[in-house]
């Protein structure tokens, strides 16, 4: 179990290619969770918690894109390093404190330092919020709690694919002992 007393709010894929209606990968729901994303961004580090913001930054050649998501991309393009779709939503603003994470896959914890970090920060507690709970939420939540985190998800601060995801998800997310707080 990671050592410290300290909770880190994981904000994930916020960006606008998948939170603006229009966007190449929109999440349904996902505007309409960013007061809730920004509320816990703004509580949480009023406590002196940790903020990490995590992004995917895709080279425009999809060079570094996961090989199963590689055909879509190179049919319309998302999250493109540089790009305004690659930004995140308008109403959230990474402080200097915060940690900006470029993730390369679904988890933050694959191939990047998050665990380091975050144990260097002296952070045992996660809370999880941002988009897809299905995918990219539900991952990195499932490695915290593999490598020891006590783990919860910010159910109004999530958004996924469709309803049944959404309840599916969060009832899977408990069965592996992880707190879904309203």
């Amino acid at each position: 179990m990671p050592e410290g007393s300290r909770t880190a709010l994981l904000v994930i894929d916020m960006q606008r290619d998948f939170v603006e209606p229009g966007g190449p990968k929109v999440v349904p729901g996902a505007k309409e969770v960013v007061p809730a994303v920004a509320s816990a961004v703004e509580r949480m580090r009023s406590k002196g918690d940790l903020i990490v913001w995590t992004v995917r930054a895709y080279s425009a050649d999809g060079s570094n894109v996961e090989a199963a998501r590689r055909p879509e991309f190179q049919r319309r393009p998302y999250a493109v390093s540089g790009t305004e779709g690659a930004d995140l939503v308008a109403g959230l603003e990474p402080k200097s404190d915060d940690l900006i994470l470029v993730k390369p896959s679904y988890s933050a914890f694959f191939r990047t330092d998050l665990d380091l970090k975050l144990r260097e920060a002296g952070v045992s507690k996660l809370v999880a919020c941002g988009v897809d709970l299905s995918r990219c939420v539900r991952a990195t939540l499932t490695d915290a709690v593999s490598i020891g985190y006590e783990s919860s998800v910010l159910a109004p601060a999530v958004a996924s694919r469709d309803d049944q995801a959404l309840n599916s998800n969060l009832a899977d997310l408990t069965d592996l002992h992880v707190t879904v707080e309203e």
